[in-house]
């Protein structure tokens, strides 16, 4: 399980321009409760139609009133199929590979990104965002270890030329919505991708790590003035900036 780093810079001093007093929401503000807003995000992804299914029996009969006495009929067969006890499987299925090689591929990316980014925030917004970027390492690295030779093991050159334009602005409050939009979607897109894998291994893995993504989306949110009712959830993918990744329209390349 991928741990977070918890870093919170000092406060700034009053010579220094920081962005929390350029706005009205602080950074301590936008680091808390951050549990109840995305610690539910996986739970419901993971519970689906792959994991559940059910089946009925049907009992027919005859009831006759009178005296008391009733009569009932045999019961007829069912039409419903049986119940399956065939278990997930635990290692990544051949669909899976594919989709968590993208998954590898959008991290790497996500981690060059605020890599670009680092040197134009503020002293208070460099120590957080490289923490977020090395999250971001860590993750792909973890996805590699998973799927050994099969990982591509590369960034995601489609999602690097789209977003490196934004993440090489010159003013502090670009990058972070750059950066708010980038972790919205990829904790939106990490819920679809939830939904397609099979194999336990790899749902686990990005079960682990998606909710921590939403929760940096929403400091970032909160730095940026995105409203609260845009942030919760933070998961459903019509939030404000969120793109879905899917490998059809961001091929590794």
């Amino acid at each position: 399980m991928p741990t977070e780093d918890r870093c919170v810079p000092e406060t700034a001093d009053a010579s220094q321009p920081s962005v929390e007093r350029d706005r009205p929401m602080t950074r301590r503000l936008a680091l808390s409760g951050l549990a109840a807003l995305a610690g539910g995000a996986v739970a419901t992804a993971v519970a689906g139609p792959a994991f559940a299914q059910t089946a009925s029996t049907t009992t027919t009969g005859s009831e006759t009133s009178g005296s008391g006495a009733s009569s009932s009929g045999s019961a007829a067969p069912s039409t419903e199929p049986a119940p399956t006890t065939t278990a997930p499987p635990k290692r990544p299925t051949s669909a899976d590979i594919v989709l968590l090689g993208f998954a590898q591929s959008l991290e790497f990316a996500a981690s060059q990104l605020y890599a670009q980014a680092t040197q134009v925030l503020s002293t208070d917004w460099q120590p957080i965002g490289a923490v977020f970027g090395r999250h971001h390492r860590s993750y792909g690295e973890q996805i590699g270890a998973l799927l050994g030779r099969r990982a591509p093991g590369v960034a995601n050159q489609t999602l690097l030329d789209e977003r490196t334009p934004a993440f090489s602005a010159k003013t502090e409050p670009a990058i972070l919505t750059a950066a708010y939009e980038l972790e919205i979607s990829l904790a939106a897109s990490y819920t679809q991708l939830l939904g397609l894998l099979k194999g336990t291994d790899g749902i686990t893995l990005v079960a682990s790590f998606q909710p921590v993504e939403a929760r940096q989306a929403v400091v970032l949110g909160q730095a940026t003035d995105v409203s609260e009712p845009d942030l919760m959830p933070v998961v459903e993918g019509d939030e404000p900036g969120v793109t879905l990744f899917t490998p059809s329209q961001y091929p590794i390349i």
